[in-house]
């Protein structure tokens, strides 16, 4: 018997290691490449430390300059010296325009190189690296402003000034943070949302549609469109009002002072000091100033007559705010509008209405979500895509659609979609970073934007030979004035001899250009500082539409090709975006804006009824030096910063930086008090990651510790770890003459049945991705454990000899191998609780084995399939259903391979919240004990159907907490676990409903309260318990 075991677990072994060796050499060329274009370079200038990819100096040269300026200009505005080097991390592995900042526990900045796209809230900029540098920069010195008793405490706990574990100034609310920040980039640049039409057009239509967000909903982030922007738009207006009302060094006085406070949320009580007023007044004060100043501009507007179009879409009603819709296109016969699509209750993509519009959304009811029964689905995709038709038919568009190239980068590129008939989908381009596709007249180009390293050119792909070719920009080098361009928006001409398109160009000019691929010149039919985006032709050449905020509003022009004068075509009180001509010349469909969003319009094309256009703004600031303390054209200037570049070094922040003390057990709640110290390293970059861990038990008076080391340099991923930790357990029944009056569990007179056990476990592997594209994500995952369990009483206890037997602890040494596969596609909208469609699978095979150090056999498989059904009816109602399984060939002695039982019942909801651990469902049997059922195998399938009831979205004013939603679930769980054969009986059955209360505390922190009844239909071992707790769904 022992050698046929013994065989087995050989064959065991080697079948294991086979499949190891599979994945090793599957990985062995991904670990080769390790990144090799990821390799990162370091400049060190006076007060900063950048990091950037190779291949990007001269962008990195500009960050070093830009940001010494900032620094230069911030410390003096808000009277504060960051006393460490801020370390900036310049990337350009995406395609989105972003940044982050944080000066916790060291000052550092990360930056994403692309500039914004058109439409994007970003895109009001004279120098989008300046603009960027300055925002983040802006955070860094207001959160590294801490005075009092925070700076004592960051002394004690951050090595004297190496870390910092207290930053009051990021904990009150969000849009004063982002306001600070949006407030200096304008002030301190020619440019910046400030000066922007489009938070402009946000702030008025807002006021004059009544829409006017209050300070609660701002603070928790409302589904009020503009959604995630209204932090930065309201606490701009807000913060710009108290500098221009109340004295500019009010906002460093209340930074300084607000830094000080060691007990945070008190926003109120600050600003009263600083200025003699809370905010609830302030808000009062600042909203009717707003109002005098868009009223006003309302009269201007409409005296001056409206020329606007008829909506075409209703997305975005008054009870579903948040729609996003751009890009329109003509069907090749104009019986259609395309367009892209995203308005938050389904998933986006490109959407096919009839051009005589479509009807307002119906049918508001339980979760806001409402039909629009007359938009057809074309494409679903996850961002923002341009639609542009192949010839004379609807069976062929070009599209551009974002994804992730080489397991790394999430780049955009172009893709083919071949009609209903075939539904496939062609992609033409890799890696190429390209978007914004226009299709020539003949069908045999296309015409696009591409990025590259933080500038973008336009670009054309042959589709027979799918061969690009560049289109130079309009000079290169340094001190040509015309560095980092970007291109926005090609339009092919009728004639398909001409292409027109949008750039800008140093100095904040945004313009219309028109190449002519004949004689290979540019023309430049715009020259303003105004933002002029969006070329479209007229079908007979002549006519050149365009939308421009030249008046402070976006509104749709046209250059007339044959007279050389700019006309207005529109007049409208929000705005006219992206004009899309139709092919019969009679009508131009246009992206809208009113409060709850974006929308279709259409209007007449009658040149006969373009206006004069008004006087563009011209008192904008001149715009600052791009490259400040640097002349390329200067002999004496000396090298750029970037010839003094060293390779990346991790160990230079790779070091502890704080020591974080606590007296609770977050964790295990109050079953041993704790006593301990916490410790995180990680370089900047973020390739090693070390944590660890101390703790006394002081009930138990004996240490407890972790550490565990990762490497995420190459592909896969490694972790490594170590741990100590004691555990009070059932299992170990003995009788002692006389037990000490302490011991745990003692029944009297002399029974004990816990025990006191020590565990010891290490464990290492790698993690790799397999796929990724667009929101389906696979992961393969490779480890070893090994944990050895040690019973600390077995020697203590004078056991009677006249009592029954002792019933020993499984302990000793378990190995295990483990080999894990995950996929996952599920997504979620603006509107939904939690996921509304896609599912999960996870699968995990495990060996244990002597042969690989321990004295327990088992071969175990299980896992789980996770499924979202969105319902066809309104109201964001869900089906979802999660089935489970497992099976053990020897289980693991008494300890089991399998438990299944419901939730413990002795949740502690603040310590919960505070170890930012709430309790999850997947997988348990509610309305039993938990662990009731245990065997070698286990199967439970859990059906949920949930009901958003009220969207809320509302606080009281400046308060740190904020009702979102109510959901009611109904629910149903079946299951079993089972070591003798199957029978109906070992089926156990439960039902019941759960009412969930979801907030925000704290300006940042979520949770979800859980009202749970259960009721378990065992006749023998279900129970009926109603339950509140913190929980996610599964």
């Amino acid at each position: 018997m022992l050698a046929c075991r013994q065989r087995r677990s050989t064959r065991l072994l080697r079948a294991l290691g086979v499949l190891a060796l599979t994945l090793a050499l599957w990985l062995a060329p991904r670990v080769a490449q390790a990144n090799p274009d990821l390799a990162f370079r370091t400049i060190e200038t006076e007060h900063f430390i950048i990091h950037y990819h190779v291949g990007e100096e001269e962008l990195a040269d500009r960050v070093a300059l830009l940001a010494e300026r900032a620094y230069a200009r911030m410390t003096l505005e808000l009277a504060h010296e960051v006393r460490l080097r801020t370390h900036i991390i310049l990337t350009d592995t995406t395609d989105a325009s972003n940044g982050f900042a944080n000066a916790t526990p060291f000052p550092a900045i990360r930056l994403f190189a692309p500039a914004p796209d058109t439409l994007s809230v970003l895109g009001s900029y004279d120098d989008w690296i300046d603009i960027l540098v300055t925002h983040e920069f802006v955070h860094v010195v207001h959160i590294d402003t801490v005075h009092g008793l925070p700076r004592l405490l960051n002394a004690l706990l951050g090595f004297g000034v190496v870390g910092k574990v207290s930053a009051p100034n990021i904990v009150q609310p969000r849009w004063i943070v982002e306001g600070l920040a949006t407030m200096y980039e304008s002030k301190l640049g020619a440019q910046g949302r400030h000066r922007s039409a489009l938070f402009d057009m946000f702030m008025r239509v807002a006021i004059l549609e009544g829409r006017f967000q209050t300070l609660d909903q701002i603070n928790s982030g409302a589904r009020v469109f503009p959604g995630g922007t209204s932090v930065y738009l309201y606490g701009l207006h807000l913060l710009h009002y108290i500098a221009a009302h109340y004295g500019a060094d009010k906002l460093a006085e209340m930074s300084h002072l607000y830094g000080g406070r060691l007990v945070p949320w008190g926003i109120n009580r600050a600003l009263r000091e600083v200025i003699g007023v809370d905010f609830e007044t302030l808000e009062r004060e600042y909203q009717t100033h707003l109002e005098r100043r868009f009223y006003a501009e309302a009269r201007r507007i409409r005296a001056r007559g409206l020329r606007q179009g008829r909506r075409l879409t209703f997305t975005a009603s008054a009870g579903s705010s948040g729609a996003h819709t751009r890009f329109p296109v003509w069907s090749p016969d104009d019986q259609h509008i395309y367009f892209f699509d995203d308005d938050g209750h389904r998933q986006a993509g490109i959407r096919r209405i009839s051009a005589e519009g479509t009807r307002i959304r119906e049918g508001l009811a339980i979760g806001n979500q409402g039909k629009s029964p007359d938009i057809e689905r074309v494409i679903d995709m996850e961002d923002n895509s341009r639609p542009s038709f192949v010839g004379p038919n609807e069976d062929q568009i070009i599209f551009d659609m974002v994804g992730v190239h080489d397991q790394r980068y999430r780049w955009s590129d172009l893709y083919r979609w071949k009609g209903p008939s075939r539904r496939g989908r062609e992609q033409l381009t890799f890696g190429m970073r390209a978007r914004a596709p226009d299709v020539s007249p003949d069908g045999r180009t296309v015409a696009f934007v591409r990025n590259d390293s933080g500038q973008s050119r336009i670009a054309f792909l042959a589709l027979d030979t799918l061969e690009v070719r560049e289109l130079e920009p309009l000079g290169t080098g340094r001190g040509s004035g015309v560095e980092l361009q970007q291109a926005y928006d090609p339009d092919w001409h009728p004639s398909g001899t001409k292409v027109a398109y949008s750039a800008w160009r140093d100095g904040g000019w945004r313009d219309i250009y028109v190449h002519d691929l004949e004689t290979q010149t540019t023309e430049r039919i715009t020259a303003d500082r105004a933002q002029d985006n969006s070329p479209e032709w007229s079908p007979d050449g002549r006519w050149l539409l365009f939308s421009s905020d030249r008046s402070g509003v976006f509104n749709l022009y046209a250059f007339d090709t044959e007279s050389g004068q700019t006309r207005q075509v529109s007049n409208v009180l929000g705005g006219a975006f992206e004009p899309a001509i139709s092919h019969d010349g009679e009508r131009i469909a246009y992206v809208g804006y009113s409060s709850t969003g974006y929308d279709l319009w259409a209007m007449d094309f009658d040149p006969a009824r373009f206006m004069d256009p008004p006087e563009a703004i011209t008192d904008w600031p001149v715009a600052l030096d791009p490259e400040p303390g640097y002349d390329a054209d200067d002999p004496s200037a000396g090298p750029p910063p970037s010839a003094s570049a060293k390779p990346y070094r991790f160990y230079r922040t790779f070091f502890p930086r704080t020591l974080v003390p606590s007296a609770a057990d977050f964790e295990l709640g109050t079953l041993l008090s704790t006593l301990s110290l916490s410790l995180a390293m990680e370089d900047v970059i973020g390739y090693h990651s070390l944590v660890g861990s101390f703790e006394w038990l002081t009930d138990l008076r004996l240490p407890a510790g972790s550490v565990s080391y990762r490497f995420s340099r190459l592909f896969p991923s490694m972790f490594v770890g170590f741990g100590q930790d004691y555990r009070v357990r059932t299992g170990f029944t003995r009788y002692a003459y006389d037990p000490p009056a302490s011991a745990p569990g003692t029944d009297p007179p002399y029974r004990q049945d816990l025990y006191l056990e020590r565990v010891l476990a290490f464990n290492a592997g790698l993690s790799v991705p397999v796929l990724r594209m667009g929101r389906h994500d696979a992961r393969a995952s490779l480890s070893y454990s090994y944990v050895h369990y040690t019973n600390l009483d077995a020697a203590d206890a004078q056991v009677d000899p006249n009592a029954p037997a002792s019933l020993e602890p499984e302990i000793g040494g378990l190995s295990t191998v483990n080999l894990g596969l995950t996929y996952d596609n599920r997504e979620g909208v603006r509107y939904s609780w939690g996921n509304e469609t896609g599912r999960r699978l996870a699968v995990d095979l495990s060996l244990s084995d002597p042969a690989l150090g321990g004295r327990y056999s088992d071969l175990r498989a299980s896992g789980n399939y996770t499924e979202a059904l969105r319902m066809p009816w309104v109201g964001h109602q869900v089906l979802a259903l999660r089935l489970a399984g497992g099976a053990s060939s020897q289980g693991l002695a008494r300890r089991g391979s399998f438990r299944l039982g419901g939730l413990p019942e002795d949740q502690d909801v603040i310590q919960t919240i505070l170890a930012r651990s709430p309790w999850g469902e997947a997988g348990s049997l509610r309305g039993y004990d938990p662990s009731e059922f245990g065997g070698r195998y286990f199967g439970v399938l859990q059906l949920e159907y949930r009901v958003p009831i009220l969207d809320v979205d509302r606080g009281l004013g400046t308060t740190a907490a904020f009702f979102e939603r109510l959901v009611l679930v109904a629910f149903t769980d079946w299951g079993m676990a089972w070591t003798d054969p199957i029978t109906i009986n070992d089926l156990a059955g439960s039902v019941g409903a759960t009412l969930i209360s979801s907030f925000k505390f704290g300006y940042g922190e979520r949770l979800a309260l859980f009202f749970q009844y259960a009721h378990g239909l065992d006749p023998e071992v279900g129970i009926d318990y109603f339950r509140v707790f913190v929980g996610r769904g599964f």
